[in-house]
């Protein structure tokens, strides 16, 4: 039994869609019933947990059985502390993978969480590796891809409304871009290998780094708009 915590989201997706194409016993986990009825539908469990329980009971619940877990922190747009709920949220984790004897689990980090400090929202993901490695018995997979693709859909408001890009990093500052397609897809093959001991990282990136001025020109070439450019 696999099971994939927010199964519903850009990786979950793809490494649920993975698992059930090759036949695997999945257990999808999620904050809501309806969007998971597509995994159901195809012969998945499903949980509908909430990932910052700190008593993490139905979290171990979930995870109880399970071959590999897919862990990665949901976002929460309400929040307004984002570090204190990636902390209530890891601890949930690490209580409840304790809890339900798991082996192997690759977790969805980030490019940048081997720093301590000074990494905004990263941090809450290294502060997340760091209680993982606590858990007795576990060997986790803490994967760190680059800045996700995904993140410039966005962009099509702002393009629509005044015809160009904008966002708060310089033009030019190359940086790791990739689909999360690419990291659904390298996770679901991991969770069938778990051919990794202990605690160990794997950085995920692009096939060059790309820098949002980049961007812009790829989109424009692509919308038809060759004049498109970022500010």
């Amino acid at each position: 039994m696999y099971v994939i915590s927010g199964a519903s989201g850009n990786t979950g997706e793809v490494i649920a869609d993975a698992l059930l194409a090759r036949g695997e016993k999945v257990r999808v986990l999620g904050r809501n019933a309806a969007r998971l009825e597509k995994f159901t539908r195809r012969g998945a469990e499903a949980n509908v947990v909430d990932v910052a329980d700190p008593n993490a009971a139905l979290l171990a619940d979930a995870f109880s059985g399970a071959t590999a877990v897919y862990v990665m922190i949901p976002p929460d747009p309400k929040t307004n502390d984002v570090l204190a709920y990636q902390g209530v949220v890891a601890k949930a984790f690490a209580t409840a993978l304790q809890r339900a004897t798991v082996s192997h689990a690759v977790v969805l980090s980030s490019y940048g969480a081997d720093k301590p400090d000074r990494c905004g929202p990263v941090v809450g993901l290294h502060r997340m590796e760091e209680e993982l490695k606590r858990v007795d018995g576990l060997n986790a997979l803490f994967l760190r891809p680059g800045y996700f693709m995904e993140n410039t859909l966005p962009q099509a408001t702002v393009v629509k409304n005044f015809g160009m890009m904008a966002g708060p990093l310089r033009g030019d500052l190359k940086q790791p871009m990739i689909a999360t397609r690419d990291i659904g897809n390298y996770a679901a093959e991991r969770m069938l290998k778990r051919d990794f001991s202990g605690f160990s990282t794997r950085e995920l990136l692009g096939h060059a780094d790309v820098s949002y001025d980049d961007a812009a020109r790829i989109i424009g070439a692509a919308v038809a708009k060759p004049d498109l450019r970022y500010q």
